[in-house]
């Protein structure tokens, strides 16, 4: 997986996504990723997300990890997965959208991105007179990530 120590491994108490939720709301999305360590290099480097929880399920034969901007109650994290047994890379459905980001600064966060070599897919736009900016780049693995801009200017 990667030599990173997270800030929590797997323990069942670990393992809570809120106690006093009486309504439904989004927890994680799943990404397949072909390496980890050009996954963290993107999110966590690049986007600015940590480690919140790594594991294993040994009877699902995969590696995962939970990564986000804050932690488990405080908004939707991504997991990021690979299956031990999978010798071809893994390619996209023509159901996958994108994981949306808010960031302060679209502009300056596609700068750094490119800075880092990352696809820019979207530069920096405005799709409807009034909205946000936003952008859409590619992570190491080709997902879409968008961008959208969270600080009024």
């Amino acid at each position: 997986m990667t030599n990173e120590n997270p800030t929590a491994d797997f323990d069942p108490r670990n393992w809570i996504w809120g106690v006093d939720d009486s309504q439904p709301r989004l927890l994680h999305t799943m990404i397949r990723v072909n390496d980890f360590d050009a996954s963290l290099r993107f999110y966590r480097d690049g986007l600015g997300m940590k480690v919140l929880m790594k594991f294993e399920v040994e009877s699902r034969r995969v590696s995962a990890m939970f990564i986000g901007f804050g932690d488990f109650y405080t908004g939707g994290v991504i997991e990021l997965t690979r299956q031990w047994d999978v010798t071809q890379p893994y390619t996209h459905g023509t159901h996958y959208g994108h994981v949306s980001v808010g960031v302060p600064d679209v502009e300056a966060m596609v700068a750094k991105l490119e800075s880092m070599g990352v696809e820019i897919e979207t530069r920096p736009t405005k799709l409807k007179p009034g909205a946000p900016l936003v952008a859409f780049v590619k992570d190491p693995d080709g997902c879409s990530v968008e961008l959208i801009q969270t600080l009024r200017r």
